[in-house]
């Protein structure tokens, strides 16, 4: 291929050609400003048409072009160029060639370019260097800057970010995905995640990173077929999307993410990946659920579909986020199922953990371990009631019934039946009553007599089910629990055969008898209630309690009683039918001041017990029931015990006041002490899992269903990895020190902040912000005017979902911003990236608002000097930037050239008010008099600055070298443990084969077949691994080619010596 010198633009045959760019110029196309990286002659002339009225034949030329818009740095275009349209090569803007004594820019507009063009260097060769913090409306603490650490130091991000509960990991998330975009190292996002967090990640990203999302669901689908024609696929429409994890399984889902995955497996597509980055939140969703028993064995964990769907989506994704604080429920080959997702160049599902591994993509920290940010010890405490003789009678009524039917029927023990409803009973009488009531109707079908047994698949799956552990998240809540259908399909065997129907029928009646009136739990939690809101009976404190239960049908009689009590226009509600929107309505009103919102009680199911806070006004949560999963009694916790809470936690379980004989009574305060238990665990919780389970079938069946797992190595891994950080604080320490090193360079103040903002506005013509100031802060605080519609996508989230089209004040101090009410613009917000944006098109426009020219008098200074800020940037292949740097230099106006040192000082003090006093008329003369003295002024500041770009390129790319080594070796180092690990794996596999083939006979045909599978895809994995290493290696080495530089000027600074601007002022 040839490469094309430029040509002027030409007329042959009455055709006018546009001007041909050369290697390295600015060009604008489409819109957008682009860099010419290549000029290729076509063989084909443009057209028959063309070659009749032209003579010779006009040839075409391929143009590749690379982006230089802040937003689309490193994106590629191929275009030809004859055949564009409205397409331009921009003059070179670099240096002016002539000043003139009105050409001078204020120094504020020149201050607020440079500051433009400096948060806008986004990229550095230093892995250290982070951007994303400063982009975030968040108070950011240093241990969350931790994830961002590791996800720069490797080639490639895969984490499991495990912190505690309330530790802010949507935060970790959004940093990771800010700066892999900001870095190009990304350009597509998926968040998969529950159903009712869609929303809450859409605004979270928007309101504290400045990142739109789309959530792609059904009535996404319909709109853009409306848009874009029934072919249209969201997935590729939309660069940065938000799919729930109950709708990826689904139809639909999986035949757009067929098409998408299918552009992956091209062979004629370059394209690898079908989303650059994945990130799943509560991702033990998405893990093989607990292994049903298997001959009183711990059976072999199976796939579920939502398994499968996450599985074929991740293997299509290059950077791979999930986020669970209770991501093991206590079986190795689970976990190591979600583990092959988040890395499978480190794990494989069924083969052994490797701990090294495991350390190195497991981000865990725990409150305790966080000491100097006063994280509030929860404390739990009881709520005493004495259980009512009618309570305790009918409980002993119905263990008895079920004792005599299991009994006549042969059974030694309780069934699950037995089980659901008990656990019905001690939840409520009313949940009781609705639960027997189905059992109790003809109308229902009857179950299979012969769906009982340990042979029988589907009855250890509806036990997970009642234990909760299989519980998923979009289920909780709804009419039909999952609960009622493993009853139903009981029923055919007749748990209850030895118990007339009168017999049951009397239980119904008395169940039924609390509708509306509290038994004597709810009486207790009623007066606890009262004293906390209205201690008087009649006056509202401040005071907020969360409810929680499991139950819908409890919920619903809770909220019936309370608002016989008083408590209606206090009261909120959220249970699995509540609609995103309700869900994000009340948290908001829940979090909002309580002066300004009514409601004081919260009761949810555990709809609610997952990504949502609540911990803003709130620090007291009362557990009406105890669900039996230890993880999802944990994620309830988590609502108000996190960070911002500025209270102690405190958590509330009912127990009786002594447990006496009372079989109920013993239960319920069986269940209380589980309760305070897992409140309390400070281990990893699946490690719990399994004896907690353990413990319940026990107490509650009298006998075991399955065997908890032995603790090995493998179990070993996993505590330590999720034990947390032993070296917390001395890395906090260096990650404080790089954050406020960093805000530093990059001269990001308040004032800063507030100018480019101003400066922006002025230079389309709007009003500056309005001083207003607030009796919460001294910093500077300011409303913002009525602006022109092409600013209006700039405001958004300055108003409120309580409050639609009010806007907040807004302020540029970090600290000033945590005050309630009062928004921060960051970097990363709307206002501030629109701002940035309008200066730095000034780089590239021959319609610039501004000469990037000033002159200034600065007292104090030795010599009078011309200092040149410009911008670095290095990309490669594939647009990757690499590296972007802005640079001064300057030389004396009558001298050689200057420290760079004192550069920066004076570039400092020529642009902050102040620190300097504004040129007066006869010192601009003179300066553009020297300036256009035969360019010779130009002509040392040019060189100089070719020099120094020389420099800075030398020693980039020397650290660019060690990076690509650093890589590979790493690289090296994962596929060497790895195959080592498969290799070990599959010898223990083969030899337990041989040793406990008894018992894995006694395993179904389903788990047996998902450890054929597991064992046939590591032997695959082992085969290919050498390819896949070698393919991986040349992956690295690609991003380090073909680099190139692109130097821009962004300002000159004349800063004059008050000697001279005198001796100047007198010849004039």
């Amino acid at each position: 291929m040839a490469s094309c010198s430029t040509a002027d633009q030409k007329h042959r045959g009455g055709v006018t050609l546009p001007s041909l760019p050369e290697p390295g110029q600015v060009v604008e196309v489409r819109g957008s400003t682009w860099a010419a990286t290549d000029v290729v002659v076509q063989g084909l002339s443009r057209s028959p048409a063309d070659e009749a009225t032209a003579s010779p034949p006009v040839l075409q030329h391929e143009v590749n072009l690379q982006s230089l818009d802040e937003d689309r740095m490193g994106e590629e275009l191929r275009v030809i160029w004859e055949l564009e349209v409205g397409h331009t090569v921009l003059p070179d803007q670099g240096l002016p060639e002539e000043i003139t004594p009105e050409g001078f820019d204020d120094p504020r507009a020149v201050g607020a370019l440079v500051d433009a063009v400096r948060w806008g260097a986004v990229t550095s060769a230093d892995p250290k260097r982070f951007q994303s913090p400063f982009r975030a409306g968040v108070t950011l603490e240093p241990y969350q800057l931790e994830p961002l650490r590791r996800a720069l130091a490797a080639p490639r991000t895969n984490q499991l970010l495990a912190d505690d509960v309330g530790l802010g990991k949507t935060i970790e998330a959004g940093l990771v995905i800010e700066e892999l975009l900001l870095r190009h190292r990304a350009r597509s996002v998926i968040i998969v995640c529950p159903p009712s967090l869609a929303l809450k990640w859409r605004d979270e990203m928007r309101e504290k990173f400045g990142l739109d999302f789309v959530i792609v669901d059904s009535a996404r689908m319909a709109a853009d077929r409306r848009t874009y024609g029934l072919a249209a696929n969201p997935l590729r429409l939309h660069p940065r999307i938000i799919v729930s994890m109950a709708w990826l399984p689904g139809v639909r889902a999986q035949r757009l993410l067929r098409e998408v995955l299918a552009e992956t497996d091209s062979s004629g597509s370059a394209r690898r990946y079908a989303f650059d980055v994945l990130v799943v939140d509560e991702a033990h969703h998405v893990a093989p659920a607990a292994p049903s028993a298997a001959g009183g064995g711990r059976g072999y964990a199976v796939d579920s579909q939502r398994t499968r769907a996450l599985r074929r989506l991740a293997d299509k994704c290059e950077h791979r986020l999930f986020l669970s604080a209770t991501p093991h429920n206590g079986y190795t080959e689970s976990f190591s199922a979600l583990l092959e997702m988040i890395d499978p160049r480190r794990f494989a599902r069924g083969a052994s953990i490797d701990s090294t591994a495991l350390e190195e993509v497991t981000v865990r920290r725990l409150k305790s371990q966080i000491t100097d940010k006063d994280f509030r010890q929860r404390r739990v405490e009881v709520l005493p009631y004495e259980p009512a003789d009618d309570e305790e009678r009918a409980y002993a009524e119905l263990d008895s019934l079920l004792r005599s039917s299991g009994r006549a029927q042969g059974r030694r023990s309780l069934d699950i039946a037995a089980l659901l409803l008990k656990k019905r009973f001690l939840s409520s009488p009313w949940a009781f009553a609705q639960t027997l009531e189905g059992y109790l109707d003809p109308a229902l079908p009857t179950g299979d007599a012969d769906w009982f047994g340990d042979d029988n698949d589907a009855y250890d799956d509806y036990y997970t089910e009642v234990m909760g552990s299989g519980q998923s998240d979009e289920e909780e809540g709804l009419i039909a629990q999952p609960e009622l259908d493993t009853l139903l399909a009981t029923r055919g065997s007749d748990p209850l055969s030895a118990a007339t129907r009168e017999q049951l029928e009397d239980l119904a009646h008395w169940a039924r008898g609390y509708q509306s009136r509290p038994d004597s739990r709810l009486e207790a939690l009623v007066s606890m209630l009262d004293a906390v809101c209205r201690p008087d009976g009649r006056t509202w404190t401040n005071e907020r309690v969360v409810v929680f239960t499991e139950y819908a049908d409890t919920l619903d009689w809770i909220v019936s009683v309370l608002r016989q009590q008083g408590y209606g226009e206090r009261l909120a509600v959220i249970r699995g039918s509540t609609s995103a929107e309700e869900r994000e309505d009340i948290r908001a009103r829940f979090n909002a001041h309580p002066t300004e919102e009514d409601v004081r009680v919260l009761v949810a199911t555990d709809a609610a017990g997952e990504g949502i806070d609540l911990q803003t006004y709130c620090h007291r949560l009362v557990n009406f029931d105890v669900p039996f999963n230890p993880s999802r009694l944990e994620q309830r916790v988590g609502r108000i015990d996190r960070y911002g809470q500025r209270e102690t936690p405190t958590i509330f379980y009912l127990a009786p006041v002594a447990a006496g004989e009372g079989l109920y009574a013993g239960h319920q305060e069986f269940l209380g002490r589980l309760a305070d238990k897992i409140a309390t665990e400070t281990r990893d919780l699946g490690a719990v899992n399994p004896l907690i389970d353990e413990q319940i079938t026990k107490r509650f069946l009298g006998r075991s269903l399955r065997k908890a797992p032995a603790r090995g190595r493998d179990e070993q891994a996993i505590d330590s990895a999720l034990a947390g950080s032993g070296r917390l604080n001395q890395q906090l320490t260096a990650l404080a020190r790089s954050y406020e090193r960093t805000k530093a360079d990059m001269h990001l103040t308040p004032q800063a902040g507030r100018r480019v903002v101003d400066e922006a506005l002025t230079m389309t013509h709007q009003p500056t912000l309005e001083e207003v100031g607030s009796e919460l802060t001294d910093a500077g605080v300011f409303a913002v005017p009525d602006l022109a519609r092409s600013w209006q996508d700039a405001l958004v989230g300055l108003d409120t979902r309580l409050q639609p089209g009010q806007l907040r004040p807004v302020t540029f101090d970090e600290k000033a911003g945590r005050v309630p009410g009062i928004v921060h613009v960051h970097l990363g917000h709307p206002l501030m990236r629109k701002s940035t944006r309008i200066l730095r098109a000034n780089l590239f426009s021959p319609h610039s608002e501004v000469s990037r020219v000033t002159a200034v008098v600065l007292p104090g200074l030795e010599h009078s000097c011309a200092a040149s800020m410009s911008r670095l940037v290095l990309v490669g292949r594939g647009g990757l930037r690499l590296h972007e740097q802005v640079f001064v230099t300057g030389v004396r106006l009558r001298g050689h050239r200057i420290a760079e040192e004192t550069l920066h000082e004076v570039l400092d003090r020529s642009l902050d008010p102040g620190s300097y006093r504004l040129a007066g008329p006869e010192v601009r003369r003179h300066l553009a008099a020297l300036w256009n003295d035969g360019g010779h002024l130009r002509t040392r500041l040019v060189e100089e600055t070719a020099r120094r770009a020389q420099s800075l390129q030398a020693g980039v790319h020397q650290s660019l070298e060690e990076r690509c080594q650093a890589d590979l070796d790493r690289v090296r180092g994962i596929f060497a443990a790895f195959r080592a690990n498969l290799t070990d794996s599959l010898a223990h596999l083969r030899a337990q084969e041989r040793e406990q083939q008894a018992m894995l006979d006694l395993w179904s045909g389903e788990q047996r077949q998902q450890r054929a599978r597991d064992i046939r895809a590591m032997e695959d994995r082992l085969e290919d691994l050498a390819g896949e290493e070698t393919r991986e290696e040349a992956a690295v080495r690609s991003r380090y080619e073909d680099v190139r530089p692109y130097v821009s000027s962004v300002a000159l600074v004349l800063a004059v010596t008050e000697e001279d601007a005198e001796t100047w002022g007198r010849q004039s």
